[in-house]
């Protein structure tokens, strides 16, 4: 049996200390593993969580500024930070000494932007200024356009810190990851010997973000002078920082077919799920009420499109099985299982033997989820249902989240409504009743990450995380 418990909050979790041990999550044959040794020797670091480093995390400015805090040996700063946004406890005095040595001049002259990851680029400035920023010959990079960068880039370049991502790139622009820090500062010390690293577990709680309305249709979503990229700019990297990532993709990712006889029909130009894999998502719910909006055989091709961008598409396949199948992911050595329907209207419904999608039937909703955990140590439920613009759910569809929930769901996902709807539970799992729009035009600006964190004891924690859709497909983390 697993011990859930549910927190109802408002807001982003505040980051947190490193605790003590060394990391499960490197092998000694990994290209950063003499790194991240003489981090953890030298005492630069003790790991994100018991037994875990997360090479492939990105990394905050927060956290950028603790590692250079140690590596200069802890200096108490003599005053406190000029920036007004600092309210992470255990980064206060780096931060403080950051800006005080000039390592840092903030995002603006009062705001450090602590949670905000960095990139390459900003990182090599940082290490630059620590060092005094020395003098080198030009670097040969062909990416790197920023002013500020060239003597950066090129003093790594010089010392040999950055062999950068090919021979004429750099990568200034990339997020900078965990291993990739342990590496450019392991080389900034000349890369000495340490010990390898025992063996341990890795024992880390697990993220798991969704949204509700993704819509990269020219006429509502990203306005089309942006890339698709721009449509994810504003969370600062989140996607790429958790553990898993689930959307609904409410538009056909297809070429093929011709609009449906409907009000309204949405495609997805195949270039954005390129754009939306790379900014995280793993899983693409495309059962709903547009996915079906140039035939039978535009939805199978999304379906074949979503999956050759690395993501796993849901709730759509050739025949019941199929789009009820769920997708599978082995995530530290948890099992989770991600099943997609669609409870608004049968078009499309999937039949034993017709394409078409999951429908959210109470009887195909139990069957899958209970087959899902069979096989899974958490199953999510993604599901499209409710009434636009209503603030509170039908009385079906708290029949349908309490069915799967009674088959084994640990939380479920609701939108359509295209607004928000409450947060609340059921058998201490949470329900997200409507997550409203997120990549939409901006006629309802207020939205909303569903955050759910599975602690290593196994509980969960539910939390709302605000944001705003500023401007035409483009929302923004608030706070």
């Amino acid at each position: 049996m697993r011990i859930i418990s549910v927190a109802l909050v408002l807001g982003v979790a505040a980051a947190t200390t490193e605790p003590a041990g060394s990391f499960g999550d490197i092998d000694d044959g990994d290209w950063f593993a003499p790194a991240v040794a003489w981090l953890f020797d030298e005492g630069l670091t003790t790991g994100t969580s018991p037994g875990c480093f997360q090479p492939d995390r990105s990394i905050s400015r927060a956290e950028v500024a603790a590692f250079f805090h140690r590596l200069a040996g802890e200096p108490e700063p003599s005053r406190a930070s000029p920036f007004v946004d600092v309210d992470i406890a255990w980064a206060d005095d780096a931060i403080a000494w950051l800006a005080e040595t000039g390592i840092t001049t903030g995002v603006s002259p009062d705001r450090f932007a602590p949670r905000d990851f960095v990139t390459r680029g900003q990182f090599a400035a940082f290490l630059h200024r620590y060092e005094g920023e020395p003098g080198a010959p030009p670097h040969s990079f062909t990416d790197v356009m920023a002013g500020y960068q060239h003597a950066p880039v090129s003093w790594l370049a010089t010392t040999g810190i950055t062999t950068g991502t090919s021979p004429t790139t750099f990568g200034p622009d990339r997020l900078l990851t965990r291993a990739e820090l342990a590496v450019f500062l392991h080389r900034h010390a000349g890369e000495p010997g340490a010990p390898s690293l025992p063996d341990v577990d890795c024992e880390r709680p697990l993220t798991i973000h969704a949204v509700g309305d993704v819509n990269f249709d020219p006429g509502y979503g990203p306005s089309p002078q942006h890339p698709y990229a721009y449509a994810w700019e504003g969370l600062g990297g989140l996607f790429q920082h958790d553990d898993l990532s689930i959307i609904n993709l409410e538009c056909a990712p297809s070429e093929l077919g011709s609009p449906e006889p409907k009000t309204y029909t949405f495609r997805c130009p195949i270039a954005s799920l390129t754009a939306t894999a790379d900014a995280g998502v793993d899983v693409a719910n495309l059962a709903n009420n547009h996915g079906g909006d140039y035939g039978i055989a535009a939805l199978l091709d999304g379906v074949a499109n979503v999956a050759a961008t690395g993501m796993a598409p849901v709730g759509a396949g050739a025949d019941l099985d199929a789009a009820t199948a769920p997708a599978i992911f082995e995530i530290n050595g948890t099992t989770i299982a991600v099943l997609g329907f669609n409870a608004v209207g049968a078009r499309w419904a999937a039949g034993p033997d017709e394409a078409g999608m999951a429908q959210g039937d109470l009887a195909i909703i139990s069957e899958a989820v209970a087959a899902a955990d069979e096989v899974a140590d958490y199953v999510f439920v993604t599901i499209h249902w409710g009434i636009e613009l209503a603030r509170t759910p039908r009385a079906a569809d708290i029949e349908r989240a309490h069915a799967a929930i009674d088959a084994g769901a640990d939380a479920v996902f609701g939108h359509h409504p295209h607004v928000l709807q409450p947060l609340a539970t059921y058998r201490d799992r949470p329900i997200f009743w409507s997550l409203g729009n997120f990549v939409w035009h901006a006629g309802t600006q207020t939205t909303a990450v569903a955050r759910v964190v599975i602690d290593v004891d196994g509980s969960i924690t539910a939390t709302l995380v605000p944001a705003r859709i500023v401007e035409k497909g483009h929302p923004v983390l608030v706070g």
